[in-house]
């Protein structure tokens, strides 16, 4: 069959598997962009130096979220921007997660359980970072939402990138209490508490969709079961700064769950992935049916306009001067406009032309195709 990817995938299988499956508008339109993605459905554009030289042509690219096809300068540009702001300190990596009762609630309501989640993870770090016992400062804090586990199966949980210390009231670099920073028997309780409140608030004032076969009272003694139970949330050692943990976010913060790489082979019935098992440390193997994989991939795709990732404490964008004089404490110079990797530093990067092959200069214009231009086959790691 054809080379798997996840728009070779998404052509073959697509519109038999929407006629039988009701699917939200907003995975409906995510499928079409990615299908769409570097075809002449898109249009194309010229790429000119500056002593207007043509040096190629190319199909323009979907720019969606969730396209593995697409994302490469996005996720670097996101690292770069962040690794300009992190503190000269140690970071922790901490990983808050839901319990897999409460998947039901999420499909059916999405926006309001993502925002919640990212609502109750913000706010339980605030608090106990406000805390006098544990550090009394404001830190620096990434969070990034997958909601995905390595085998593509739903699992909704946030990443926390947390700097180890924080700015005080008086301006000056507070260092934790603790060697572990915050208690992650306390984190988990005070995180299981937000969430479940928000969901038995908005279930009792109407505002959540009661998944099918549910009813609401049912839902709400689910949430009394699980607030006593513990949910997992997993801390890392701490490491001696946060460049690691931020490479790794990149890559998802852009290109949605599964890259093209995961993908062996696609048959007529079956697709074969691969992954690096969370629990063994080894490349593993899973063969899916169109429909299982088709499943798996559409309820990763992004919700349209809400973020992925947020940045708080000193690393939100308002913060920017007490994040300088957390700087200056540290030794570190502070942080003015972030310069954001250009497409012709990348392409460089990675080993394509990014000078005229006529006279050597400068490729710096990119122009809406012209009629008859032809259109160049380009690798779908390339950037135009």
């Amino acid at each position: 069959m054809n080379e798997a990817t996840v728009q070779s995938f998404l052509k073959a299988s697509f519109t038999s598997y929407q006629k039988n499956h009701a699917l939200p508008l907003y995975q409906i339109k995510a499928a079409e962009q990615l299908m769409r993605c570097r075809t002449e459905a898109l249009g194309g554009h010229s790429v000119y130096c500056e002593d207007g030289h043509l040096n190629g042509v190319w199909y323009n690219s979907c720019r969606h979220r969730s396209c593995p096809q697409c994302s490469a300068l996005k996720s670097e540009q996101w690292q770069q921007r962040v690794e300009a702001l992190l503190l000269l300190s140690k970071h922790h990596h901490w990983v808050f997660t839901l319990p897999h009762d409460l998947h039901d609630i999420w499909r059916f309501n999405r926006a309001f359980c993502q925002q919640l989640l990212f609502t109750s993870v913000r706010e339980t770090l605030q608090q106990l970072s406000r805390d006098p016992r544990y550090l009394a400062a404001t830190p620096g804090v990434i969070l990034a939402l997958h909601t995905w586990a390595r085998n593509q199966i739903f699992h909704p949980h946030i990443h926390c990138v947390i700097s180890h210390g924080g700015l005080d009231s008086t301006g000056k670099w507070a260092i934790p209490k603790r060697k572990s920073f915050l208690p992650a028997k306390v984190m988990m309780m005070i995180f299981r508490g937000k969430y479940l409140a928000g969901v038995k608030k908005a279930l009792m004032a109407g505002e959540l969709v009661i998944p099918t076969n549910e009813r609401e009272q049912r839902l709400i003694n689910l949430c009394n079961k699980l607030g006593r139970q513990d949910w997992v949330v997993y801390c890392a050692k701490p490491y001696e700064h946060g460049n690691g943990v931020a490479k790794y976010l990149a890559r998802y913060i852009r290109g949605g769950a599964i890259k093209n790489s995961q993908l062996l082979h696609l048959g007529d019935a079956h697709i074969k992935i691969r992954y690096k098992s969370h629990q063994t440390k080894k490349t593993e193997y899973l063969q899916l049916t169109h429909a299982q994989f088709m499943q798996r991939l559409l309820s990763h795709m992004a919700l349209p306009k809400k973020p992925h990732y947020q940045m708080v404490g000193l690393y939100h964008g308002k913060c920017r001067q007490k994040l300088n004089q957390a700087r200056e404490a540290l030794g570190q110079v502070a942080v003015n406009e972030v310069q954001v990797l250009d497409w012709q530093s990348y392409v460089k990067r990675q080993g394509e032309f990014a000078s005229c092959k006529q006279c050597g200069k400068t490729l710096n214009q990119l122009r809406p195709i012209e009629k008859e231009m032809s259109i160049a086959v380009i690798d779908s790691s390339t950037v135009h």
